[in-house]
Order: C-alpha cells, then sequence, then structure tokens
C-alpha cells in the first residue's frame, strides 16, 4: 500500500504564536523516515485572502514561509481547514497512487482533522500522528479549563474507528521497521 505524508500550515505566522518546537521536532523525525522510505511528501500552506489581521494572510510573506525544510516535494496552498479544498491534492495523491495518507501539522483542531475526515471520506486509509499534531490556541482559547486539544481531537479521530492515531513512537515502531498493520 503506497503511503504519503501530508504536512499541513508549519508556518511562521502560526509557529510564533507560541512554543511549538517540540512538535515541529516530531514533524521532523516523521519526515525523515519517509524520506528514508522514499515515499511522497506534500505540504500544504494556508493563506487567508480576505482577512488583514490574520498572521496567514497572503499580504504577510514571511509569515506564510514554511519553517520546515520542503525540498524538492510539493507544496500545494489552501484557504479552508481541509488540505484537500485544494483540488490539486486528490489528483496528485491519486497520480502516485497514494492509499494511505499520514498526516501531521497545524491546527489539530481545524486542519488536521478537516484533512483527516476528508481525507477517509475519499477512500485513503488515514493515520494522523497525535504528537506531531499540534496547535497554537490554548484552553483559554476555547475557554474550556483543563483541555488538552490535540489529545481531545486524537481521541475523537480514534474512537471513529475510520482513522488510526498513533504517536511518533508508535509510528515509527509499525511503519519504520517495516512490521505494518
Amino acid at each position: 500500500m503506497k503511503k504519503c505524508l501530508i504536512v499541513l500550515d508549519v508556518q511562521r505566522g502560526l509557529t510564533i504564536q507560541r512554543d511549538v518546537s517540540a512538535t515541529v521536532s516530531k514533524i521532523e523525525s516523521v519526515m525523515a523516515t519517509f524520506e528514508r522510505k522514499n515515499w511522497p511528501i506534500v505540504f500544504t500552506k494556508h493563506v487567508d485572502e480576505q482577512d488583514e489581521e490574520s498572521s496567514l494572510y497572503r499580504g504577510k510573506a514571511d509569515y506564510l514561509e514554511i519553517v520546515v525544510d520542503t525540498k524538492q516535494h510539493l507544496v500545494l496552498e489552501k484557504n479552508k481547514p481541509s488540505a484537500f479544498s485544494n483540488s490539486k491534492l486528490e489528483k496528485w495523491l491519486c497520480d502516485q497512487q497514494v492509499e494511505h495518507v499520514f498526516i501531521v501539522g497545524f491546527n489539530m483542531e481545524y486542519c488536521c482533522l478537516f484533512t483527516a475526515i476528508t481525507a477517509e471520506h475519499e477512500g485513503f486509509k488515514v493515520t494522523l500522528i497525535e504528537d506531531a499534531s499540534g496547535t497554537v490556541n490554548t484552553e483559554e482559547t476555547y475557554e474550556m479549563e483543563g483541555l488538552d486539544i490535540p489529545d481531545f481531537i486524537g481521541s475523537i479521530l480514534n474512537w471513529s474507528g475510520c482513522i488510526e492515531v498513533l504517536y511518533t513512537d508508535e509510528f515509527s515502531e509499525v511503519y519504520s521497521q517495516g512490521v505494518e498493520k
């Protein structure tokens, strides 16, 4: 089963909002595994066309920059939470004969969640790597004391029975060693 990593919105405009270095490090670790295996990687870049106050507004080019090395990999722009809102993504995945997508990036409760659900709906096997998917939002953002956003969203997706949710160490154990489920 051909695999692909979708790296969502690891952009300066998000990553400067709070310390997300641990998540970015885990994203880079997953990327390194995909590169070692010669499995394709695709990046998305969220671009806000409307809200000039947004940290991802098109006019703030330095904030749109992806903060991990995209190397020669495809980078697609999107302006909605799901990466599949850019129709080029599904076509590219089909052209690459991808059947299983892995999702990492930002923000867990928007882009990661919507991309995972859409990918599953479009017929892909989906694995979300929870600790390589973060958010710049906090429990205060949602006025929900004690809320761990990545854990909450990861639990919902896992409980759905439709989407595999792993941590990076589980991903490494299952997919780096060649012993796949």
